[in-house]
């Protein structure tokens, strides 16, 4: 009778050792997800964005480059609406917010812009003639 007894409470054990294993495997939290950087390169597309140019390659992390193209052109619709070609988009676009440095000369400046929703970050370039 004890070695039936002792022979159930191993099966017993191994049983809820198993499912205690599936149950965590099953519950628990996802990992986060690295999202490596990528380069677009924007093809004959570089004079038709918006600004004078924007300088290859745009950078997408967390997003695909047709959707960092897509931010690009509304970020400077939104800087042209906001003050013309001088002009600066503090607003959303497509769901990104998006903040400029500028270096400027007489005749252009040359912008690097990074816009981030989350964890989706599109990173690119432009110039603009004055």
């Amino acid at each position: 009778m004890q070695s039936i007894m002792r022979r159930w409470a191993a099966v017993v054990a191994t049983a809820v050792a198993t499912l205690a294993g599936l149950t965590t495997a099953g519950i628990a939290p996802a990992q986060p997800v690295a999202h490596a950087a990528r380069s677009c390169g924007l093809g004959g597309e570089w004079a038709k964005l918006g600004p004078t140019y924007v300088e290859p390659p745009v950078i997408v992390t967390g997003t695909n480059c047709a959707t960092g193209i897509k931010v690009i052109k509304a970020y400077n619709r939104c800087r042209l609406n906001a003050g013309g070609v001088k002009g600066r988009c503090h607003a959303k676009v497509l769901g990104y917010r998006c903040t400029e440095q500028r270096s400027t000369s007489p005749v252009q400046f040359v912008a690097s812009v990074r816009c981030t929703a989350r964890r989706k970050v599109v990173k690119f370039s432009y110039s603009e003639n004055t």
